[in-house]
């Protein structure tokens, strides 16, 4: 009987939900973007007010909130962005990514002048820029034009979470200063906040030598997807077969590659190298100029011109010493 109940109240909640959407849907372009403004923005207004007036639990409550709303705000706006110019949609999509940055500016700021007042509190929110962003800090990176924004994505993946790292080492250090004012803490606070600094430092420097060798690799294996390629299109076709094994071994190394986070090696958080969108046509394109060998040549520029964007991203970042 409470499995039936259960799934009649699964089944009102869908229809419920498919009725507001189509209700939603039904208004205009310009309708559902006032609604996203209008849903979006107190929350993140009563957000900063939470942290400007040193409101630590409210700071954390309208954070979730602020969150949902801005996922239902980004759902109800993107019709409206979808039938902008292609131009217009690539400054528009910074628009999260420079918000998200400018907020984690604000609580560091609003942290630092807290410090001396509350230390508790400022520790408390330099945990929350640290844990946020390790959660949630990729899902502000600009999907679209997925190759034309590689070359950002791996210059600023690196300072980013280095910066965040040190948001965290700071809430540490405003814990152990408390510590420190006590003659009998005062040796072994000093000596933990020296060994911290020094681990600060490691993991920054690890940082920014994973995003080189990253670079590295990426750089190193899209060169030879490439040359593979082109030798497919060149050889003679009783010399496909060999070419075409070659040509699927080079694309496996360059998808270990692409497969990593630029910045962290945990798969939940960290800055994607390719969305998976972009990842996922590159992956279909690479077989089907495989599988034609050339002969298809549109499918096989397009490749070639992705594969080099690619390349043309790491300019710059690559360590073949790292």
């Amino acid at each position: 009987m409470a499995a039936v109940q259960h799934s009649r109240l699964g089944a009102n909640l869908s229809s419920w939900k498919d009725l507001l959407k189509s209700w939603l849907r039904g208004h205009s372009e310009t309708w559902q973007f006032a609604v996203g403004h209008a849903l979006a923005f107190p929350f993140v207004a009563l957000q900063l007010i939470m942290v400007m007036i040193g409101s630590g639990r409210g700071a954390v409550i309208c954070l979730a909130l602020a969150s949902v709303a801005c996922v239902a705000a980004g759902w109800l706006m993107r019709p409206w962005f979808e039938a902008l110019p292609r131009k217009e949609q690539r400054r528009i999509t910074t628009v999260p990514l420079i918000g998200y940055l400018s907020l984690v500016a604000l609580f560091v700021l609003c942290c630092l002048l807290l410090g001396p007042q509350d230390r508790g509190l400022a520790s408390m929110l330099l945990f929350l820029v640290w844990t946020y962003h390790s959660l949630y800090g990729s899902a502000f990176e600009p999907s679209g034009f997925a190759y034309e924004r590689l070359r950002g994505r791996l210059r600023r993946a690196a300072p980013v979470r280095v910066a965040v790292i040190w948001c965290g080492m700071a809430g540490l250090f405003f814990l152990l200063q408390g510590l420190r004012e006590r003659s009998e803490y005062k040796t072994v606070v000093f000596g933990t906040m020296v060994t911290l600094s020094l681990a600060g430092v490691a993991a920054s420097l690890k940082v920014f030598t994973r995003v080189r060798r990253l670079s590295t690799s990426l750089e190193i294996h899209v060169d030879k997807l490439v040359i593979e390629l082109e030798r497919l299109r060149v050889l003679p076709e009783e010399r496909h077969s060999e070419q075409q094994i070659a040509v699927e071994s080079a694309w496996r190394d360059l998808r270990r590659i692409l497969l990593n986070k630029i910045d962290t090696g945990f798969n939940i958080s960290g800055v994607f190298v390719l969305p998976q969108t972009a990842f996922r046509e590159l992956q279909n394109d690479v077989h089907r100029a495989q599988r034609a060998a050339g002969s298809d040549f549109a499918t096989h520029r397009s490749v070639i011109a992705r594969l080099r964007l690619i390349r043309m991203s790491c300019a710059g970042g690559t360590d073949t010493l790292a």
